[in-house]
């Protein structure tokens, strides 16, 4: 028999950007599942899972449900879209992607083959679950307009862009929720003011480990589970009482935020291309790369091993000229 209460979704739904992760779907104690469990007094079976899609939750997530389950919540979509290609290609320096083609990209999942999509698995959900209060979380805006981190190279206009995406998602997943016959919640008004870079920001920038990158902070997913649960009946449970069982750790893909190497053949060959000194995109990025990864050869900098530490003056430095020559 279903626990009362069923998280599906991908890695906002998983707590992933809190911290605590475990897993390859990295499912944690602070993500918002687990903190509207305890508010609730509902047990929880927490199956969310990071990089999911939707044929996850159709595939392997489903069988959480039954006749017996009360509530289910779920964020779904961002994946389908690509949604971490899109920041790992807006927030690399210009010369090595383009992200107006990505972008272009994910507008176009969003129009044209998203809405399908999220009704098929709202009412997959509705199906399985149909005695139980379904609802469907949109995802906050990220950004404030502003990049603050040395080692991401957003632009204004970049920013922008993606906030919009974000804001067209949103509107897809209310009207699939509204045809498949569930509640959505919009978080946005309450990330409003707690974006990356804001003072006390609600979305991580870019951290360790790489992948917990413009996810909900500990905050943030408070926040989604402030709303969440605004209107909904608790049991008098107290939530140390509360169980949560996590479900199988399986259905996670490589949509996931990481950063490339700068000083890698793929980073020269493109500085090449735009005809940047190669020899100088090769000092800047070791440089970067030195900052981030504490020296570590590592093909990528998104690997679990990399040990964040204050920059030096040169490696501060080197960050901004690499910001130059994206310019």
């Amino acid at each position: 028999m279903a626990m009362p209460y069923v998280a599906l979704g991908d890695s906002y739904s998983a707590g992933v950007g809190a911290g605590g992760g475990t897993g390859t779907c990295f499912r944690g104690p602070r993500g918002y599942p687990p903190l509207l469990a305890r508010r609730l007094g509902l047990d929880l079976d927490y199956r969310a899972c990071l990089g999911a899609r939707v044929s996850d939750v159709l595939g392997v997530q489903l069988d959480g449900l039954d006749a017996a389950t009360e509530l289910v919540t779920l964020t779904i979509g961002g994946n389908d879209a690509g949604f971490a290609d899109v920041l790992r290609s807006a927030a690399s320096p210009a010369w090595l992607s383009d992200s107006d083609m990505a972008i272009d990209g994910a507008e176009t999942v969003i129009r044209d083959r998203l809405p399908r999509l999220l009704t098929r698995v709202y009412t997959a959900v509705r199906a399985a679950a149909p005695h139980a209060d379904v609802v469907a979380a949109t995802y906050p805006r990220l950004f404030n307009g502003t990049d603050c981190h040395p080692l991401t190279f957003f632009t204004s206009e970049e920013l922008e862009r993606l906030n919009r995406v974000g804001d067209r998602l949103a509107t897809v997943i209310g009207d699939a929720a509204g045809d498949a016959g569930i509640e959505v919640v919009d978080v946005r008004d309450g990330f409003e003011g707690h974006a990356v870079c804001d003072p006390a920001p609600m979305v991580n920038g870019l951290v360790l480990p790489v992948w917990e990158s413009f996810h909900p902070t500990a905050s943030g997913h408070a926040e989604y589970a402030r709303v969440l649960a605004a209107g909904r009946s608790s049991t008098s449970r107290a939530a140390e009482e509360v169980r949560v069982t996590f479900g199988p750790d399986t259905g996670a893909s490589a949509a996931r935020f990481w950063l490339p190497r700068l000083d890698s053949e793929e980073s020269l060959a493109a500085a090449d291309a735009a005809g940047l000194d190669r020899e100088q995109v090769r000092a800047l990025g070791f440089e970067l790369r030195r900052w981030w990864s504490g020296g570590i050869d590592a093909p990528d900098l998104g690997l679990d091993e990399v040990q964040g530490r204050p920059p030096t003056p040169g490696e501060v430095e080197a960050a901004e000229e690499i910001r130059a020559l994206g310019g």
